[in-house]
């Protein structure tokens, strides 16, 4: 038996009280969050790994279901340490995130175009001051009320940095790359001490190739740091460096290429990378207080001998 035809929920004018109801309720009981979509960089299929990058932040209100705390498996005690896997639920209303980040990505973040939020995606809280990654998107609860589905519930944990690229504009978040980000250090030279980058800049370096466009394919990084030697030479600290396509990049030495310059993007400094310092000052590089990243390394020294080829098979 067919249902009546007197009665219809599919009414567009309830539908859009009940959704209006819903946002008000969110803007008196919610709490304002910064959300951030995912950028891919390139991907690597061979070890199924992706670098990311984020560079639009856009604030906007949201319903934290978990009124008791967070969920998860909360603080574990591991081999390697403290983890701390907190989960939450949010709820976004659909009208605002269409209003607030999906007509602003309109265009789409390269070749990808957001029509609703997607895993990977970022949710900065200003009030614990933690960021936590989207895991699963259920957009169907509840479950078609009024035949109309007004929001999204958003699964996410807690975020473990891993060298990705931020560039938001907010501060509290756009550090994160330069203090946790894995730093590789050179050292530059120029014919003044003037001629230096600024910290948070981008600076790019030329490979010597091009694209199918004929645009310049570049090595680029950020500077998180430097540290006067004398007049004319200073190290600097970059992190995360990749090339503007496809793939990973390494930066080139003076000796090897006396032409490719470090560029700085906003301060528009040019340096020659006279020597490379990856790798020989480990502390230089560990930034985690609670990390053990030197105990392993000096005690590995003892036992193995790092200058073999193959150090676990034969000579």
């Amino acid at each position: 038996m067919a249902t009546s035809v007197y009665f219809n929920g599919a009414v567009r004018s309830e539908q859009n009280l009940y959704e209006d109801l819903v946002l008000e309720s969110i803007k008196m009981f919610g709490q304002d969050i910064i959300y951030m979509p995912r950028e891919q960089i390139y991907e690597d299929a061979i070890l199924n790994e992706t670098l990311n990058q984020y560079r639009h932040a856009y604030p906007i209100e949201c319903f934290i279901e978990n009124v008791e705390g967070f969920e998860g498996d909360g603080n574990l005690l591991g081999k390697f340490g403290l983890e701390i896997r907190d989960q939450g639920t949010f709820i976004i209303p659909k009208k605002r995130w269409d209003h607030v980040v999906g007509m602003n990505l309109a265009e789409g973040l390269g070749n990808q175009v957001l029509t609703q939020p997607g895993e990977g995606d970022l949710i900065y809280m200003p009030m614990t001051d933690r960021i936590f990654e989207i895991k699963y998107v259920e957009p169907k609860s509840p479950f078609y009320q009024l035949q109309d589905l007004p929001s999204y519930q958003l699964t996410a944990e807690l975020f473990e940095y891993n060298d990705q690229n931020f560039d938001t504009g907010v501060p509290e978040i756009d550090n994160i790359e330069l203090l946790y980000a894995n730093a590789y250090s050179y050292t530059t030279n120029a014919s003044a001490n003037t001629n230096a980058f600024v910290i948070g800049e981008y600076v790019h370096q030329w490979t010597g190739s091009t694209d199918d466009n004929g645009a310049n394919i570049n090595i680029i990084s950020k500077v998180a740091g430097f540290e006067v030697v004398d007049t004319e030479n200073y190290t600097v600290t970059l992190v995360s460096p990749h090339q503007s396509i496809n793939g990973d990049g390494t930066f080139m030495q003076n000796a090897v290429h006396a032409t490719r310059l470090l560029v700085g993007q906003a301060s528009g400094a040019s340096r020659k990378i006279t020597l490379d310092l990856t790798g020989t000052t480990k502390t230089e590089y560990n930034r985690d207080e609670y990390a053990d990243n030197d105990d392993f390394e000096f005690e590995g020294d003892s036992f193995i001998d790092f200058s073999e080829a193959n150090p676990f098979g034969d000579p």
